[in-house]
């Protein structure tokens, strides 16, 4: 209730006061952080050691969740020739099992912290937006534990200047860069394609189309020719959820699996995984045939001739160069 009514009334102040705060404890250091979001602030405290860990941007009684930066920020002349003062607050999920009491099943948050703080003092950025995503995909890069960040960033006012602090909030749970290897040979085959990819946005964005190739069956030939394509495109989903949501969408139009190399209404699997390897009992990323299978390799060389393979250490482009391709037709 008195932070509600001291921050109704910080309003009425004097721009031109500096205001001190006697006492970083609990109390004082929440209160001199709303204060300094529109007045310059001193700020006492007679442990040596508080004082020194505050000052490096750090509150060891995490009494407020935030990291405490200067930074180049902002699109207006004043703005760049002076560091402001930027709050960052960071909720991370990471994928784990919470149940495990195992240290290689976090992060280490300090470091975290200080990789965030070296990272946005180096920074110079016109907008908090950009600043922002810049973080977050840093964070992504260094810590593959992490899985999702919100992320809020507060640029406290220039004490010269009459313009409000002003927030930024960002959510991103991690992206991975996936292919797809899509066919069919029954009812309608292409538009067992086109309708797949249309089901298949659900959960990948940024969707690239290779072309649809028409090629005779493989293995057993006593059956309809087929139609194959490949996709690439970005997913939150984990390896093993996309395996699901890709046999719920086959299992959706139809498929019938009646035997190995046989008939089949539609045929998605997981070629890519980013630059991952990945091995379980019903899934292998990379796709263990794909460099053997002119019938990826075509599609997939059309969208992402050069990813290349993380086993292999070949591009899609090299691997298809190194295939025998039979006959294929384009599908208009």
């Amino acid at each position: 209730m008195f932070l509600d009514r001291t921050k109704n009334n910080l309003k009425r102040l004097n721009t031109n006061i500096k205001i001190a705060v006697i006492g970083l404890g609990y109390v004082g250091l929440p209160l001199a952080r709303l204060f300094a979001t529109n007045y310059a602030v001193i700020g006492f405290d007679i442990n040596e050691a508080r004082v020194a860990s505050l000052r490096s941007g750090t509150d060891t009684t995490l009494e407020i969740d935030g990291i405490l930066c200067q930074a180049i920020i902002g699109c207006f002349d004043y703005e760049r020739t002076a560091t402001q003062d930027l709050d960052i607050s960071l909720e991370l999920e990471l994928g784990c099992i919470e149940t495990a009491d195992n240290v290689d099943n976090t992060v280490d948050y300090w470091k975290l912290c200080d990789l965030v703080k070296q990272f946005v003092e180096a920074s110079n950025f016109s907008l908090l937006e950009s600043l922002s995503a810049a973080v977050v995909a840093e964070l992504f890069q260094t810590y593959q534990l992490i899985k999702a960040i919100k992320l809020s960033i507060c640029k406290l006012s220039l004490s010269n200047q009459k313009s409000r602090s002003i927030k930024c909030h960002l959510y991103q749970r991690r992206q991975y860069k996936v292919a797809i290897a899509l066919g069919s040979n029954m009812h309608n085959p292409r538009q067992q394609l086109i309708s797949a990819i249309e089901l298949l946005s659900e959960v990948v964005s940024q969707v690239k189309v290779g072309k649809i190739y028409k090629s005779s069956p493989f293995g057993f030939t006593e059956q309809e020719d087929f139609y194959n394509t490949c996709i690439s495109g970005y997913t939150e989903l984990e390896p093993e959820q996309l395996l699901v949501f890709l046999k719920k969408l086959e299992k959706q139009q139809g498929k019938q699996e009646l035997f190995v190399n046989g008939p089949r209404v539609i045929d998605l699997d997981i070629i890519f995984f980013g630059n991952s390897k990945f091995s379980s009992g019903w899934l292998k990323i990379p796709h263990p045939a794909m460099h053997e299978r002119d019938f990826v390799l075509l599609p997939l060389s059309d969208i992402e001739p050069d990813w290349v393979h993380p086993e292999l250490d070949l591009s899609v482009h090299e691997l298809l160069n190194n295939t025998t391709i039979g006959k294929y037709i384009i599908s208009e």
